[in-house]
């Protein structure tokens, strides 16, 4: 069974059931393009999910689109005017969500599998939780809003703090308000649940007889998505970075306790670690702020190297983005697509080596049985690629079945030479050439080698096979 580190607990604890789990990533805000920190997260959740499924679970994963907030609406007033309405904030987010969507595509995240679901769809839903919040004395309405009394919470429950850490709360007062969506840890405030039409909102506000016209608040989203998406039902594991942790995920737990209960909202916290660039904290005054779309054209592979580049730190430990971190990453990938498609160009039928196959997918499912040591499952690959003991056909079997969690599409590896077809006679002597260097017979290699360049090819040598291309 899996073990993860819970964030609640702060222990590395088994998944409380087998089969069905229902899994939730807070999703983006789509007021401008993701950021390599924030694509990070999401491809860790999305390795998450692939194991979950590798080892036999059936997840069923949901996101969140943020596609009302303050963020939203400042970006759609100042693309619409001050008359903006719902509508044109949904045409303003819709561009971003697109974006989004297709960043998600170009790292190879499962796009197909995950359920999002966008705050605007959900906005009765929201309205609801807040009026039983209301009822049962935990939220309170204001001249700005309704907001969730931590004090209340507080007095009931007590563990107000338990995610973020026990002395939380230590020398801190409850009782002032805030209205903005984020906030500081120094700002332990009662939060806004359903915040109040302002000019500023131009015409984007739903009106509610209860709680007035307004809008809701940031965490009260995520709350009322998950038991929208699973029914009432606990989540199993919620996903998102550390920077999260609080307020976001810390507001969530406790409005989602005061309204279902101790204990049955989330089962288990998954958060990955802060992404550094350049050492440094990602900020666009620091010019050390990339989008997917910076890095396109300026490292070739460039989605599927930052891909690679993220699975080989823990999703718990902190990792430096720098360009030449991704351009070694770009460098490693080019060497494993060469040799599974120097694999394919060579083609020879081979017999499954079932020990060795087997022995990798046990050394594998220990692995990430562990915490899910995605690392130690990346530098496998490269020793199944220099096990001399396993032929082609059992090295590319295993990293196959290795790339369901990957999603390093290694079964078919991106063409970084031309695709060609080689003629009979190259194809032939391609063959030979890789016995005699497999037999040490260098010269013999060296005048195979003249003879495919005779031919109009020319042959390249890695540490596990050749790459032809046509010259």
């Amino acid at each position: 069974m899996l073990k993860l580190y819970n964030t609640l607990t702060k222990d590395i604890e088994e998944l409380h059931k087998k089969g069905h789990l229902n899994l939730y990533t807070c999703g983006p805000t789509v007021y401008n393009y993701a950021h390599v920190g924030n694509l990070r997260s999401y491809i860790l959740a999305d390795v998450l999910y692939r194991t979950l499924k590798y080892q036999g679970y059936k997840p069923k994963w949901v996101m969140n689109i943020t596609d009302i907030d303050d963020k939203t609406i400042k970006g759609t007033v100042e693309k619409f005017g001050k008359e903006a309405s719902v509508e044109d904030l949904k045409k303003f987010t819709e561009e971003y969500y697109q974006i989004f969507l297709n960043d998600l595509h170009e790292v190879n995240v499962l796009v197909k599998e995950i359920t999002f679901i966008k705050v605007t769809e959900v906005i009765p839903q929201i309205q609801d939780f807040i009026i039983k919040l209301m009822e049962k004395g935990y939220a309170y309405k204001a001249d700005d809003g309704v907001y969730f009394s931590i004090e209340k919470y507080q007095k009931d429950f007590g563990d107000y703090s338990e995610l973020v850490g026990l002395h939380f709360m230590e020398g801190k007062k409850t009782g002032a308000r805030v209205k903005v969506d984020e906030y500081e840890k120094e700002n332990l405030s009662d939060f806004a649940l359903w915040k109040a039409h302002t000019p500023e909102d131009a015409n984007i506000f739903w009106d509610h007889a209860a709680l007035g016209k307004g809008r809701p608040g940031w965490h009260i989203e995520c709350s009322a998505i998950n038991q929208v998406a699973f029914k009432g039902q606990p989540t199993d594991i919620h996903t998102g970075g550390v920077d999260l942790i609080f307020p976001h995920h810390t507001n969530e737990i406790a409005q989602s306790q005061a309204l279902l209960g101790k204990g049955n909202f989330v089962k288990h916290w998954f958060h990955s670690e802060h992404l550094l660039v350049d050492g440094k904290k990602m900020a666009k005054s620091a010019k050390n702020f990339y989008t997917l779309k910076d890095l396109q054209g300026k490292i070739p592979l460039s989605s599927l190297s930052l891909r690679y580049l993220f699975t080989q730190t823990s999703y718990r430990s902190l990792q430096n983005f720098t360009m030449e971190s991704l351009t070694a990453s770009y460098k490693a990938l080019e060497k494993l697509y060469n040799t599974l498609r120097a694999h394919k160009i060579i083609g020879e039928k081979q017999e499954l080596q079932k020990n060795i196959f087997d022995g990798y997918l046990k050394d594998a499912a220990k692995n990430l049985i562990h915490d899910l040591s995605i690392p130690v499952f990346v530098g496998q690959v490269w020793d199944v690629l220099s096990n001399k003991s396993a032929n082609i056909h059992t090295q590319d079997a295993v990293l196959e079945d290795f790339d369901a969690i990957l999603g390093l599409s290694l079964k078919n590896p991106p063409s970084v030479f031309n695709d060609i077809e080689l003629p009979a006679g190259v194809k032939k002597l391609v063959s030979e050439r890789e016995k005699a260097r497999e037999q040490r017979n260098f010269s013999e290699s060296d005048v195979l080698r003249e003879k495919i360049e005779d031919l109009g090819y020319e042959v390249m040598d890695g540490v596990e096979g050749q790459i032809v291309k046509k010259n």
